[in-house]
């Protein structure tokens, strides 16, 4: 009992027992802390699982509060679980929360993931997995069809969540590739964002396998985002790329971006003075139209101070 009442206290991100007992229903979603048992109610329901592997501090109380806010486990528990957006999407989803240090769960991460798990003698000296919180995703015969790790921001666990169902939708019919080729795009992209790049490569190049005639635009999404993860390795290739695509997209919502990136590649493919041009330029436009293009915008404008202070 005393584990389930600190689980629940760490999904809803409160400090005492008290709000989690008087909570409702309709407020909490039912999280299952044994595997076997959530892909049980994953086949009567038909709902896919999503596990959520975590780690309980093993430090003093003190330790902890001077740390916590700078714990993947903890942002994830207490800023994204909690969402009122993410919580709506989880309720599609059959919910399991293994801790990661408890003996019952280990026969499944040792399986799921592979290498998660230190020696004993590690774990004795207290390590910590670097890889935490992971999140696994299962269809209802227990397929794993999607995992990914950390911290991961609300506005992005949730195009996670939906982009998962997509690919479970998709599996078996032909014609539905095409949705899985979209949901592959998405979710490289959202492993972009989060700076797993290998990861992203994966899902991005598989998207460009399921959709070779970019009938539904994710080839091109896809083909995209590897050019700007291509920009440490071949920067000149990549910014011939990124100009090719806003020569071919002239309306595309994502020209700010590609701009920006076409400065860095043009930077490390050492023509500064072109890539301040083009930061210039981005620093011009006056009407961002979405939140996406001021983020853009405002990495510009960093980035241009650094130019110009060298």
């Amino acid at each position: 009992m005393l584990r389930k009442l600190l689980l629940a206290m760490v999904l809803l991100g409160v400090g005492s027992m008290e709000p989690v007992l008087g909570a409702t229903a309709a407020q909490v979603n039912l999280w299952y802390e044994n595997w076997e048992k959530a892909k049980a109610q994953s086949q009567d329901s038909g709902k896919p699982v999503y596990v959520y592997v975590w780690e309980y501090p093993r430090m003093s109380r003190e330790d902890w509060e001077r740390v916590a806010k700078y714990n993947p486990c903890y942002q994830m528990s207490h800023f994204t679980l909690t969402n009122q957006q993410v919580r709506q999407v989880l309720h599609d989803f059959v919910l399991c929360a293994l801790e990661v240090h408890l003996p019952p769960n280990r026969q499944f991460i040792h399986k799921h993931v592979p290498g998660l798990l230190p020696d004993a003698d590690e774990e004795q000296a207290g390590f910590t997995a670097y890889r935490l919180p992971f999140h696994l995703f299962f269809d209802r015969s227990g397929q794993k069809v999607f995992q990914i790790y950390g911290y991961i921001p609300a506005q992005w666990f949730v195009q996670i969540l939906e982009a998962v169902q997509l690919l479970i939708k998709g599996q078996g019919a032909e014609a539905d590739k095409l949705k899985q080729a979209r949901a592959y795009a998405r979710l490289g992209h959202i492993c972009l964002e989060l700076e797993l790049y290998e990861e992203a490569k994966k899902h991005l190049q598989h998207a460009c396998k399921l959709d070779p005639d970019n009938k539904t635009g994710a080839k091109a999404d896809a083909e995209l985002d590897l050019a700007i993860i291509s920009i440490p390795d071949a920067p000149a290739k990549a910014g011939r790329f990124l100009q090719g695509y806003l020569d071919d997209h002239p309306h595309s919502t994502r020209r700010t971006e590609v701009r920006y990136f076409l400065a860095v590649a043009q930077y490390l493919a050492n023509n500064r003075s072109e890539a301040i041009r083009i930061l210039k330029q981005i620093e011009e436009i006056r009407e961002a139209g979405t939140e996406q293009e001021r983020r853009w915008i405002e990495f510009a404008a960093i980035l241009l101070q650094q130019l110009e202070a060298q």
